[in-house]
């Protein structure tokens, strides 16, 4: 009998939340599933991460239905955490989620839950991330039974890939509807769609003011085609967007090529 594969499990809406809960659910049967994450929520953390102040975890037992490790930190320190100091060993795999909203586009930058994937990749491990629109939070069961397939595949397509595969992470969402009701799946970009980020005054009970700033939007100039991850979300495709972590603009090198030769003159 083949030893079953190491899965990290982490997200970004805490130990508790039930995201992490269908995943964890679905992956016992196929993996070794060890689940590291926040004690409390971080949605929209990024790849922010502890530094100046000390971690702290304390162990979740079987009672509680889904044991693990829940982190004082930050989903990219889940991660790190895990596989530098928790686990006796690296796991095989890195999954995130399921996150409910979606991660699609320039949401992926702000997002806890792709930046735990983007983490993994970072230790060359293959890693993914699952996210559902928040119109489908009601699907989110059923949609999760689809990522030990998911996960198969994606594993399966890049296993003869030799460019560096595992500092690539994926960034999986599925669309606002039933499973019934999705086209299908499309390999996608990752929209450049922008935020008309605004905020709005309300009022709160803090010590320190009575009132308070919430931000909200929504994107703007999405692309027109399915090719993009906001775009076949929208259009009820589930989407699965290939990230990496080179944010260099190459297109820009040329054009700027002769700032060396001014350092001479």
């Amino acid at each position: 009998m083949n030893k079953k594969k190491t899965l990290l499990l982490t997200n970004d809406d805490g130990f508790f939340a039930p995201g992490i809960r269908y995943l964890y659910d679905v992956l016992c049967e196929e993996y070794k599933v060890i689940v590291v994450a926040p004690e409390k929520e971080h949605s929209g953390a990024g790849h922010a991460f502890t530094f100046h102040n000390p971690l702290h975890y304390r162990t979740i037992g079987n009672e509680k239905g889904m044991p693990g490790y829940a982190v004082s930190g930050s989903p990219a320190d889940c991660v790190k955490f895990a596989i530098s100091y928790l686990l006796p060993a690296r796991p095989d795999l890195v999954v995130a989620g399921m996150n409910i909203g979606e991660n699609s586009g320039l949401s992926a930058f702000y997002s806890g839950t792709v930046a735990a994937a983007r983490e993994g990749a970072f230790w060359e491990i293959p890693s993914m991330a699952f996210s559902v629109c928040q119109q489908s939070a009601d699907n989110a069961p059923r949609y999760a039974e689809k990522v030990p397939g998911m996960i198969k595949n994606i594993l399966d397509a890049i296993r003869g890939d030799t460019t560096g595969k595992n500092r690539v992470f994926y960034n999986v969402n599925f669309p606002p509807c039933t499973p019934q009701q999705a086209k299908g799946t499309r390999v996608t970009w990752q929209s450049m769609a922008f935020f008309d980020d605004r905020y709005e005054k309300v009022e709160i009970e803090s010590h320190v003011s009575k009132e308070g700033y919430v931000i909200y939007g929504e994107k703007k100039n999405i692309e027109p085609w399915n090719t993009y991850d906001s775009r076949a979300l929208m259009n009820n495709y589930i989407t699965i967007t290939p990230l990496t972590f080179d944010s260099t603009a190459h297109g820009a090198l040329p054009h700027l090529r002769w700032l060396e030769d001014c350092e001479s003159t």
